[in-house]
């Protein structure tokens, strides 16, 4: 294997939902009222309850910060799912559950998820919930069955004020670029954790729009527990067929250890 071939081998699944060309979502701080349409537009396009507005969980993918009511604040950020480019979450999963795609979504796939938590420690913006009854971890998936099919996200469609955009990345880019000139806003997304597929054009600092300061390299560290890690080893995690599926990814693809042991991507 080349260097080049061992620097771009990634250790999580890579799959393709459409044509292969990335997009991405932006949010324009400056033209956010707050009114959280996005956030009852994720629920009912993914089935999940009413209520429970301001805090990211199972239940929860999106939240508009900061965590109060409609027209109480004066600037406003997006929390949600960030679809790195480089997943933390992936990277760290030891059954492959969760597939970075092409068009840019990260999904978790609730059927192979074993419930042990490695990807809620690991996520830099702490935007994966778990659900109570299966112990599975659950978060924004960008849609992806309505990428699938050509379609935006249904947040983006919701959005009454036109503050969330869609589209082909390159195109997303230039638009955040240009809106950021014209208004003196920095841009979010474009450099953390490698890169992102949700650009969020910034009027204030980002901790003032609740987001979190995220190192701009591929990977930076995760924050796993060294006592969850030493117990995933040791017990029986999701029975009996989620250990066979953890040991068989450890046996035959030993480099995707050394990201979740050693910080290190393979």
């Amino acid at each position: 294997m080349s260097v080049q071939q061992s620097r771009d081998r990634r250790p999580y699944p890579v799959a393709r939902l459409l044509d292969g060309q990335p997009r991405a979502i932006s949010f324009d701080a400056a033209k956010c009222i707050g009114c959280r349409q996005c956030v009852e537009a994720c629920k009912d396009w993914n089935d999940l309850p009413r209520g429970n507005y301001f805090t990211i969980n199972s239940s929860n993918w999106l939240t508009m910060m900061p965590p109060v009511a409609e027209g109480q604040a004066q600037v406003w950020g997006r929390k949600s799912c960030m679809h790195c480019e480089y997943p933390l979450c992936a990277a760290v999963c030891p059954v492959e559950a969760i597939t970075k795609y092409e068009e840019g979504p990260v999904v978790i796939d609730q059927a192979k998820c074993i419930g042990c938590e490695y990807c809620i420690h690991a996520c830099p913006w702490h935007v994966i919930g778990k659900e109570q009854v299966h112990g599975t971890s659950t978060k924004c998936t960008m849609c992806s069955d309505r990428i699938a099919m050509g379609e935006k996200p249904f947040c983006v469609q919701a959005c009454p004020v036109q503050a969330l955009d869609f589209g082909l990345g390159w195109e997303i880019a230039e638009r955040a670029q240009a809106r950021a000139a014209e208004t003196g806003a920095q841009i979010y997304g474009e450099r953390e954790a490698g890169g992102t597929h949700v650009l969020n054009v910034l009027n204030r600092p980002s901790i003032d729009h609740g987001l979190r300061a995220v190192a701009a390299v591929r990977y930076p560290e995760h924050h796993i527990p060294w006592r969850k890690k030493v117990l995933g080893l040791l017990t029986m995690t999701a029975g009996l067929d989620g250990k066979r599926r953890a040991v068989l990814n450890a046996l035959t693809k030993p480099w995707r250890l050394r990201y979740r042991y050693w910080h290190r991507p393979g």
